[in-house]
């Protein structure tokens, strides 16, 4: 409080108490003299305590008031102490961020903190020097403090405190803390004080002003300074204000946006590759991107002589992740590795929280819209992968995390394949990065090459189980490329891979590829492996089946007769192809006009998956489908109509009313009404599944297709009954 305050409090409380006093003892008529003795004591007795509390020692400095005024007479505030940063070259305004700024100083609430967070480079420090230069211009004073390291905090508070005339040679560091608060608090004028680079809230917290004019403005990668701050996520230049401090500093180009958008349009990488553009000698953004993209990040990026950021961005990443603990380090570098779209949190498990909460203060991670994704900037990405690459621990970080989406992605089972399609895709897209990155190793780890197209191939087997040919069949096509360079055209793992690339293509609407491709992988298997091998078995009876979706059904039949002896000779009556061969016989039969012997067929292998699976199992519903498709092929339109009906149930149950095992059976109880004269029935079920089948599946999906072309074609059929 205030030497003047105390000092009135201590003169006036005593002689309004007496003056109170002598009132009450002339209107009770007391004589003069005891009235006497009553005002001494009341104005004695308060008035000595206030008295020593007036002299008393100042408890946040340890000196009297008086002495205070005494040692330090009050001096002219200086208009800035510290060194504000210059303005970068080219520097581009960022308005949106200073207006964020001016605006949360600007609500009234006294002592406001503001925190800019960001990356290292995004160019915190420069938006910062930018408030302050526009603080000194409507003659606000500032104060610019370096809080890196505490040794540089202590040192810019001394500065602060001997500039403003309050320390004396025997305070330390804690008397030097106080009285810069305290000054701070009684400040009755707009005053500002930058924190630059503040890495410990802790440490900061005891420093802040809790009232008063003064504006607190703090620059951080340290996302948690949001409980002391109000935060402003300060990112990367938008594409905009990249192109512009490029054209600024080194002129236009044809490749200045190719190459904004390689250095992740972070303010500090740009300034470092304008410096070297503009030379000398001057390249151009052609030949840089070039130079960029052939050599290590740490040298092409290292900050060049003048610039006014304090290090280059390899240093400045590589510091970040310095200051990180080891777990979350090498989630980083898994993250590195992986899709640069993002990875969504689901991928990385349960025990990964604190790690990622580590990496997001540090901005090395940051997330997406929603939150469910993790995201790595390109640069960082780069620092991390190089580096990881000179010291030999990348294909380690490959490694953990294809064992990471091996594990997720086998682990689910055919039931649950739908409801975890999104899960499947992601999965797919993290091991086609992964791949990408295994490919910088011309002769790489087989063993991991092998890890990563062992995930792929798992992938598009879920997709095909999916009958979702069309997505199912790049991925197949790549498994098939990786393995025959990886382990030859003949290795059984090879011939896998192009066996499920044939199913993809069968349920593609591609049977005539699919034909050949069974016809090789039947071949090459009968070699390889030997005519009676089980594979080699499954790959004829694979060929039979898309001689039948081609449209050649009596060829099939032909076929299924020949593989169904062989398979009696060697499996026995419930090994899984031959119940898959006794399916395509069924199936074939229908196709060859012989519905009758395919229901009987199809009745045996219902009570067989029954007996083996279970009345619900996903296989068994789908035999059971089936058997409704063949009576309505055997003009047992009632009986179909019932048993789809039946189906359709127990799959919306057990699976959804979304899956395509699903959607399937809505489509041939669509055709079963029609079959059954049921013409409105049927293009309402036509018409659903279509929009189903769209909305699930996308339209260039063959399902889909067919769905559009029956409820066009029952739709054109009532209309034209309609017209007659």
């Amino acid at each position: 409080m205030p030497r003047w305050l105390k000092v009135t409090m201590a003169a006036v409380l005593p002689l309004a108490a007496g003056a109170l006093a002598w009132w009450i003892c002339v209107a009770r008529g007391l004589n003069l003299d005891t009235t006497g003795i009553i005002v001494g004591l009341v104005v004695l007795l308060p008035g000595t305590p206030l008295a020593i509390w007036a002299g008393q020692l100042d408890p946040t400095t340890g000196a009297t008031n008086a002495d205070l005024a005494q040692e330090h007479p009050p001096r002219p505030v200086p208009g800035v102490i510290g060194d504000v940063p210059r303005e970068a070259k080219a520097f581009q305004p960022r308005a949106g961020l200073l207006k964020r700024v001016e605006e949360i100083y600007s609500a009234g609430r006294p002592a406001t903190v503001c925190a800019l967070a960001g990356a290292r480079g995004v160019g915190k420090t420069h938006v910062a020097a930018a408030y302050a230069r526009h603080c000194l211009d409507q003659r606000i004073p500032v104060s610019w403090l370096h809080a890196e390291t505490i040794e540089q905090l202590h040192g810019s508070l001394d500065l602060m405190a001997t500039e403003l005339g309050i320390r004396s040679e025997t305070d330390d560091a804690t008397v030097v803390i106080n009285k810069v608060k305290a000054w701070l608090q009684e400040r009755r004028e707009p005053y500002l004080v930058v924190f630059d680079n503040a890495t410990d809230p802790d440490t900061l917290a005891p420093l802040l002003p809790s009232h008063g004019r003064t504006r607190v403005l703090i620059t951080t990668n340290d996302h948690t300074f949001e409980r002391l701050a109000a935060l402003v996520p300060v990112d990367r230049f938008t594409a905009q204000e990249a192109l512009a401090y490029l054209a600024e500093r080194v002129g236009p180009g044809d490749a200045a946006g190719l190459l904004a958008e390689e250095l992740d349009r972070l303010p500090l990488a740009l300034s470092i590759a304008a410096a070297a553009l503009v030379g000398p000698p001057p390249i151009t953004y052609e030949a840089y991107l070039v130079r960029l993209r052939a050599t290590s990040i740490e040298v092409v990026l290292a900050r060049p002589r003048g610039e006014p950021y304090p290090r280059g961005v390899a240093q400045a990443i590589t510091l970040s992740a310095g200051e990180t603990n080891p777990a979350a380090v090498r989630l980083l570098g898994e993250l590195s590795v992986l899709s640069s779209a993002g990875v969504g949190l689901d991928l990385l498990g349960l025990s990964i929280d604190e790690a990622l909460a580590e990496l997001a203060s540090k901005s090395l991670v940051t997330f997406g819209s929603e939150g469910s994704t993790a995201l790595v900037h390109r640069l960082v990405r780069r620092v991390i992968r190089d580096r990881a690459e000179r010291d030999g621990t990348l294909t380690t970080l490959i490694g953990d995390a294809a064992g990471r989406l091996k594990v997720l992605v086998e682990n689910i089972g055919d039931e649950d394949t739908w409801r975890m399609l999104p899960v499947i895709m992601a999965v797919s897209e993290q091991a086609s990065a992964l791949w990408g990155c295994l490919e910088r190793f011309p002769d790489g780890d087989h063993a991991l090459a092998e890890l990563i197209l062992g995930v792929r191939h798992a992938v598009a087997s879920h997709l095909i189980y999916l009958n979702d040919g069309a997505r199912a069949v790049p991925i197949a096509e790549a498994v098939v490329d990786g393995r025959e360079k990886l382990l030859g055209a003949d290795h059984p793992d090879t011939l896998e891979a192009l066996h499920a690339l044939a199913q993809a293509n069968e349920y593609a609407g591609q049977p005539t590829k699919a034909i050949e491709l069974h016809q090789r992988t039947a071949a090459q298997r009968a070699r390889v492996l030997g005519v009676d091998h089980a594979d080699t078995l499954r790959s004829r009876a694979g060929l039979a089946s898309a001689c039948t979706m081609a449209g050649r059904a009596l060829e099939a039949m032909e076929l299924l007769e020949q593989v169904t002896a062989d398979q009696e000779r060697v499996l026995n009556l419930d090994h899984p192809t031959r119940l898959a061969t006794r399916y395509f016989q069924a199936y074939a039969h229908v196709e060859a006009g012989l519905p009758h012997k395919a229901v009987d067929l199809f009745q045996g292998l219902v009570a067989d998956h029954k007996r083996l699976h279970g009345t619900d199992h996903p296989e068994t519903l789908v035999i059971r489908g089936r058997l409704a498709w063949a009576y309505v092929a055997a003009m047992r339109a009632d009986e179909a109509v019932r048993l789809y009906g039946r189906v359709l149930s127990d799959q919306e149950r057990v699976l959804g009313a979304d899956h395509p095992d699903t959607l399937i059976t809505q489509h041939g109880l669509a055709r079963a009404y029609e079959t059954a004269g049921l013409t409105a029935e049927a293009l309402a079920q036509f018409e659903l599944v279509a929009e189903r089948f769209e909305r699930v599946l996308g339209p260039e999906q063959t399902l889909t297709r067919n769905a559009l072309e029956d409820a066009e074609r029952l739709r054109r059929i009532r209309n034209s009954k309609d017209e007659t």
